[in-house]
């Protein structure tokens, strides 16, 4: 934990009854000013709370990436941030919640953390930012307590030296043919398979083909990189659930490598959302607005990611071109904030551990 956590962190423990000003207490004053005003003030406020705090569950390269380029635009802010895994990030922000601790100033996570906090109460504070026109409605909620930023497009990779072109998946169902019986490997972690199979065949046939598709004699592995490294070295000829945008970084640098979008393909979003307790309200708010931003967007491009924004592309040429056309073919899903139902993940889970890794 940084100097200036522990710093707030003693404050509050000696004054546990300090009130913090939230971002909702400076909307107010936002109404009715053109966009150059409503910058100038955000960014006077920003001057005088002089840092900010990012609780995220994204990759640190990326966050690296984000704050780096705030902090270079607003240099008055001292810019930190907080990286953890998704339920992990949840239960952390859910113990300050509850101790009454006021540490973060803007959440950037993924559904596991975004969703959870949907259910709580307080915990967010609804915001439409002034981005988020640029953002489809698909990708952001209705009311505005979480706006995407990006999203994760998993794909199945395979070997692309030893993989007959007529032998590289069209569907999921092509993955029973012979050819890749003992060739597949698959996470010990159900990932987003799981979940394409029940959208694209509902409960009961996804729950045999992932019988049939277990049968296939998968190698089980945790992480995707390992899974990556297993087809780079032939031990494996494709694998499940690998972001395409990794991939294509491999790709890039010369590896054998290529990777097919497999429909329905599940696009995971990774969602900015505000407290409604921000202890640096204005620097909150700048950045928020900052990561939906076009410059903000285009950071995230250049740090590997999809970005969700109109008019932005990832870097990846080809896989823009895929990306573009999976969306106007309409066979995607989107596993967002809103959809998240836990009772729901929990019958995933089960239903993997059950058909593969229970049978291998």
């Amino acid at each position: 934990m940084r100097t200036s956590i522990r710093w707030i962190l003693l404050v509050m423990l000696a004054f546990p009854g300090t009130a913090w000003a939230g971002a909702q207490d400076v909307l107010p004053s936002l109404e009715g000013l053109t966009p150059e005003q409503r910058h100038e003030r955000l960014v006077a406020g920003a001057k005088k709370e002089g840092q900010v705090m990012l609780y995220s569950s994204s990759g640190r390269s990326t966050i690296k990436a984000v704050t780096k380029a705030f902090g270079k635009k607003y240099p008055f802010l001292n810019v930190q941030f907080l990286k953890k895994g998704g339920s992990s990030l949840f239960k952390v922000i859910l113990l300050e919640q509850q101790g009454g601790q006021n540490l973060a100033d803007v959440f950037w996570a993924g559904s596991t953390t975004v969703g959870p906090l949907l259910k709580q109460t307080k915990v967010l504070m609804r915001y439409v930012s002034p981005e988020s026109g640029a953002i489809a409605a698909t990708f952001k909620d209705k009311d505005g307590l979480w706006t995407g930023t990006r999203v994760s497009v998993p794909g199945f990779v395979y070997h692309k030296g030893k993989v007959p072109g007529d032998k590289v998946p069209k569907s999921y169902q092509d993955l029973l043919d012979p050819f890749w019986k003992g060739n597949m490997s698959a996470d010990t972690n159900r990932g987003r398979a799981t979940v394409a199979l029940v959208e694209g065949m509902g409960w009961e046939r996804a729950d045999e083909f992932q019988r049939k598709l277990a049968a296939q004699d998968m190698r089980l592995q945790r992480g995707r990189t390992k899974r990556m490294q297993l087809v780079l070295a032939g031990e494996s000829l494709g694998t499940f659930d690998v972001n395409a945008d990794g991939v294509a970084d491999k790709i890039r640098k010369g590896a054998p490598l290529d990777y097919v979008l497999l429909p329905p393909t599940v696009l995971s979003v990774t969602s900015v959302a505000m407290p409604g307790n921000s202890p640096h309200p204005h620097a909150a708010l700048l950045l928020y607005d900052y990561i939906l931003s076009a410059e903000g967007q285009k950071v995230l491009a250049g740090a590997r990611n999809v970005p969700v924004r109109d008019g932005v592309s990832t870097n990846d040429k080809e896989l823009a071109r895929r990306y573009a056309d999976l969306r106007k073919s309409k066979k995607f899903v989107v596993q967002s904030p809103g959809n998240y139902d836990p009772e729901v993940e929990d019958r995933y889970d089960r239903m993997y551990i059950k058909n593969v890794v229970r049978k291998q």
